[in-house]
């Protein structure tokens, strides 16, 4: 009896850990994805402004959360930077080379999604709101513009249509499947008031994280 005891500790035992490990095999929904994130601007490159706020420093910050959380999924992350500078090599046209040099590592990464984060401003302070950008060089990029778009309307009201757009330089370069979000307008003080909050910064994280497990598991 004493033996046939400890046998049914051990399978009792057994069977939690292997539930623990489906568990968590579960959570891993983006296991082995590659996705190349791109905060925008850094460096001499502030981007907008609202104040002391910069936008390459709320850029940074919400893609760290964000790079976290796809990470806690089991995606592989890349950033195009990962602290205060640019990636240009060429003084005479600096922003030319800074974005051309993003888009070279975005397209030999070979990476299955990218999305580029900033933040929008417009001299009309009334103007607020998240928009999801996308272009028709990759056939994805609608579905993946569309999926984003809907995930995030399940969550906050605080979003505006999806729009295409086939102008910016960088993303006509490239090739891979991907997104521009624009998570707010820091001239808008509404938006700015949640853009800098920590909070605030991670519920996008995890708004951006189901997004992308959605385009994934269609």
């Amino acid at each position: 009896m004493k033996y046939k005891s400890i046998i049914l500790i051990i399978f009792l035992i057994s069977l939690f850990s292997l539930s623990q490990v489906h568990a968590k095999t579960n959570d891993l929904t983006l296991l082995g994805k590659i996705i190349y994130l791109d905060p925008g601007h850094g460096g001499i490159d502030s981007g907008a402004t609202s104040g002391k706020y910069l936008e390459k420093n709320l850029n940074l910050e919400i893609t760290k959360k964000l790079a976290t959380a796809l990470g806690k999924k089991g995606a592989i992350v890349y950033l195009t930077r990962d602290g205060d500078y640019d990636l240009s090599d060429n003084n005479y046209s600096r922003k030319r080379s800074d974005l051309s040099n993003r888009a070279r590592l975005i397209n030999e990464s070979n990476c299955d999604l990218y999305l580029s984060i900033h933040l929008n401003s417009s001299t009309d302070t009334s103007w607020r709101g998240i928009q999801v950008f996308y272009n028709n060089i990759n056939s994805q990029n609608k579905e993946i513009a569309t999926i984003m778009t809907n995930t995030i309307k399940q969550i906050t009201s605080n979003i505006k249509n999806l729009k295409e757009d086939n102008n910016y330089y960088m993303y006509k370069q490239i090739t891979v499947p991907g997104i521009l979000i624009e998570l707010g307008f820091i001239s808008n003080k509404d938006d700015l008031y949640l853009l800098k909050q920590n909070q605030y910064q991670e519920k996008l994280a995890q708004i951006i994280t189901k997004g992308i497990e959605n385009y994934f598991q269609k």
